[in-house]
C-alpha cells in the first residue's frame, strides 16, 4: 500500500488471513496509520519510510495527523 497525494492507494484492501501489509509514505509529509478504535498505530512515518502489520481481522483505520485519510481492511 502506498500513501501519496495525501491518501491510502488503494483506499480499501482485502487480504488473506496471515498476510502482511506494507504502507509505504511516498508523500511528501509525514503520516501514521491508526486503527479506528486506536487500538493499534504505527507511529509516525517520515517521507521514504515504510511500515508493516498482519491483521488479524477486518480493520477501519485512519491517518490521525490527517483525519481526512481513511482506510478498510478485510480480511478473508
Amino acid at each position: 500500500m502506498v500513501i501519496e497525494q495525501m491518501k491510502f492507494v488503494p483506499d480499501n484492501i482485502t487480504v488473506k488471513k496471515g498476510d502482511t501489509i506494507t504502507f509505504i509514505n511516498k508523500d511528501i509529509v509525514p503520516h501514521d496509520i491508526t486503527e479506528a478504535t486506536e487500538g493499534w498505530k504505527s507511529g509516525k512515518l517520515d517521507p521514504g519510510s515504510s511500515w508493516r502489520f498482519a491483521p488479524q481481522k477486518d480493520e477501519n483505520y485512519f491517518c490521525s495527523i490527517h483525519v481526512v485519510m481513511k482506510g478498510r481492511i478485510k480480511v478473508q
